[in-house]
């Protein structure tokens, strides 16, 4: 896969006369030159406002956006193209659903117990609205328990909503068995598939997945864009989650007549080059393939878990496999701060990893947890990346343990 990295400028970098090892990308993913091309175009080219012009500069944005609505179709399986909404990223999907999903005193939804704060915080608000806030467990290696699952699953569940892979520990969770479990009842299932959307199959359709959401950014698509798929049906029966240009057909001074999805959703003039920018990711991933990108992250990640095992002290969160934590290695080191480290594989080596508690608090803090490095992998990083990784960590260990 390393022919791929050509089409990522920014990895020819060099700070400090050494070259830059990106290992953010669970945070954010690195863009191909052919996504800052099609940004570029639409300044460039045809600056123009999508749907609300009949110019030419108008018409050729159009065509532009509606392709990327298709592309992004094409990507996730939807069956119809105004079935994606297209939106700032994951939490403001979450946050429509939460604010406009038609619930009433005594419902509950349900999420586990290492959703990222984005699938927390928006349903700890409708507590005022008597909506119940369920959380189930997982397992100790954060891995999906069925029947921890099933226990908290009830007729007073209207809503699931949980993550299909984890930013905490890179596990996946079996999100066709929930979808099933959960409709039994009677609940909609909302996924969250800001981690997954880039290495793992999804077809909403064959799922039966009523909502989903993602991120541009973690995609290699711009950040400021994310995507809300939604059956037809659920969609149409939504009211906007904000209000303004684009949303109505028409208004007078007293009502206003809707128009229909997706643009009811879309609120206001969108970031028209980011969307752009968004559907020339997903093709481009398209092309590449998603099982080539899962295989090569998992054998990165495999590669460094084997060289942290050596290490003294060394404890990674999730599954000991590195093949159920995809390209995702979160890990403690005895005796040394999560911030210090990460800092220090920064300054030494150029290595970017993440520390803390990764917008996983709640997980942490439950365990009284101070927090964690994260090397996250993806196609376009190299087996000579892992190996610097591997050797500055052992490096840093022995002068600060010698020491």
């Amino acid at each position: 896969m390393n022919r791929y990295r050509g089409d990522f400028p920014v990895l020819e970098r060099r700070i400090g006369g050494r070259p830059v090892v990106y290992l953010d990308n669970a945070c954010v993913s690195l863009r191909p030159t052919v996504v800052v091309d099609a940004i570029s175009r639409y300044y460039l080219e045809h600056p123009g406002c999508h749907g609300r012009t009949d110019h030419h500069f108008g018409r050729e944005t159009t065509r532009a956006i509606d392709q990327a609505r298709r592309r992004v179709q094409r990507y996730i399986g939807a069956g119809h193209p105004e079935e994606i909404v297209f939106l700032r990223n994951t939490t403001e999907g979450i946050n429509l659903i939460a604010n406009t999903f038609p619930w009433r005193s005594g419902d509950a939804v349900l999420c586990s117990d290492v959703e990222h704060n984005s699938n927390l915080l928006p349903w700890q608000g409708l507590r005022h609205r008597g909506v119940e806030h369920r959380i189930f467990p997982t397992r100790p290696d954060t891995s999906f328990d069925m029947d921890a699952f099933r226990e908290h699953l009830d007729g007073t569940v209207k809503l699931v909503s949980v993550l299909h892979s984890s930013n905490l520990s890179g596990v996946t969770f079996p999100i066709g068995d929930i979808i099933r479990e959960a409709h039994r009842v009677g609940a909609r299932v909302l996924v969250d598939a800001a981690q997954s959307m880039l290495h793992q199959d999804i077809d909403v359709v064959a799922l039966d997945a009523d909502f989903l959401v993602f991120s541009g950014h973690k995609v290699l698509g711009p950040s400021g864009t994310g995507v809300l798929y939604g059956k037809q049906d659920l969609l149409r029966s939504l009211p906007p989650f904000l209000r303004g240009g684009e949303t109505v057909t028409d208004t007078t001074y007293h009502a206003a007549t809707l128009a229909d999805i997706p643009d009811r959703f879309e609120a206001g003039l969108q970031d028209d080059a980011g969307v752009i920018g968004l559907g020339a990711a997903v093709q481009y991933l398209m092309e590449v393939g998603k099982k080539a990108i899962r295989a090569e992250t998992t054998a990165l990640n495999e590669a460094a878990t084997a060289g942290l095992s050596g290490l003294d002290g060394a404890l990674v969160i999730g599954p000991p496999e590195a093949a159920a934590r995809g390209g995702i290695l979160n890990f403690t080191l005895a005796g040394m701060n999560d911030g210090d480290l990460s800092r220090l594989l920064n300054e030494n080596a150029n290595i970017m990893v993440r520390q803390g508690k990764h917008c996983v608090h709640s997980w942490y803090n439950a365990r009284s947890l101070p927090g964690s490095v994260r090397a996250s992998f993806s196609f376009y990083n190299s087996q000579d990346e892992v190996d610097l990784l591997v050797r500055t960590l052992r490096d840093l260990v022995r002068f600060f343990r010698v020491g």
